[in-house]
């Protein structure tokens, strides 16, 4: 498993964002390490077709530094009993933090403009005998980048987002694949299973 260490996000006391290639007993380095990008990353993103990288089977991808987005349930009334229709399902702005790179100036442009990404997936590997799999992905659809903050070679990115898949692969001690389980939302509707 990757170390981490905490940052806080640029003008925002109340969010600190797990960033992958830390040391949480680092004196104040809250970078990413430069080695992290050289070895196979744990976290990668795909942003439609905007992104790449050099890992086989995810070139449409990029390396996730880190990463931040909270789901609640606001409630109102008596809590005791069931949910009133009223009940609303939520997602904070995603926040991503990735490498600066070749496609940095076109997903500027993306907020500039105001165009929608129609679809983005956060991928988390990892390795069975030998072999990269995928153990976790979660895909966001309809997002709208709402902040862009370069700092030195990282770009952090806080989007907008209507659903939200969450996919967890289940895989055996012999490392066979056990099947899925999955969650949805669709904050738009008020609808989750």
């Amino acid at each position: 498993m990757a170390r981490f260490s905490l940052i806080q996000l640029p003008g925002r006391s109340n969010i600190r964002i797990p960033v992958v290639g830390g040391d949480n007993s680092s004196q104040g380095n809250d970078e990413p390490s430069s080695s992290s990008s050289v070895q196979s990353p744990e976290w990668m993103i795909k942003m439609d077709t905007f992104l790449s990288s050099n890992v086989n089977g995810y070139t449409d991808f990029c390396e996730l530094y880190g990463w931040y987005g909270e789901s609640s349930r606001y409630t109102s009334g008596d809590v005791a009993n069931s949910l009133f229709t009223s009940a609303t399902l939520r997602h904070t702005d995603l926040v991503v933090i990735i490498p600066n790179a070749g496609y940095t100036t076109t997903l500027e442009s993306l907020m500039n403009t105001g165009t929608m990404i129609q679809q983005m997936t956060i991928a988390r590997l990892g390795t069975i005998e030998l072999q990269t799999v995928t153990l976790q992905t979660l895909v966001y659809t309809t997002c709208r980048i709402q902040k862009f903050n370069q700092q030195l070679d990282q770009v952090i990115i806080e989007l907008s987002i209507l659903t939200k898949e969450n996919t967890i692969f289940v895989y055996g001690q012999d490392g066979t694949s056990q099947g899925q389980m999955v969650s949805q939302v669709d904050y738009s509707q008020n609808t989750a299973q």
